[in-house]
């Protein structure tokens, strides 16, 4: 190979480490991950509602509509603003406390058993 006018050196890197798990074992490392991973990315239900909440009582001129005033139905826009805004506080904060339990090396080490 060294005699090929087009490859002026060979770089091997094919260690690897080899890692034997039985299936149950690994499903189960990874339904829990995946159960971490999911609280991770929840707060973006919350935070989309919220700001469509937002938006709707900045820019909505509400309306007597099936019987009910005007009045009650900005009050239950504004209930929901805030319910959906304590509901993205929440999501957040497991987002940010389970953060580290969804990295790949946090993966890798589970599987490992290190």
């Amino acid at each position: 190979m060294a005699n090929n006018k087009f490859v002026s050196k060979v770089c091997s890197n094919t260690k690897s480490d080899l890692i034997e798990i039985t299936e149950d074992k690994l499903e189960n490392i990874l339904t829990k991950f995946l159960k971490d991973y999911k609280k991770t990315i929840e707060w973006m239900t919350p935070l989309g509602l919220f700001l469509s909440f937002l938006i709707t009582s900045f820019t909505a001129d509400f309306k007597d509509f099936i019987g009910i005033p005007k009045e009650t139905w900005s009050s239950i826009l504004f209930i929901l603003m805030i319910l959906s805004f304590f509901w993205t506080i929440y999501t957040v904060f497991f987002a940010i406390y389970n953060y580290k339990k969804t990295s790949m090396e946090f993966l890798l080490n589970k599987i490992k058993n290190n």
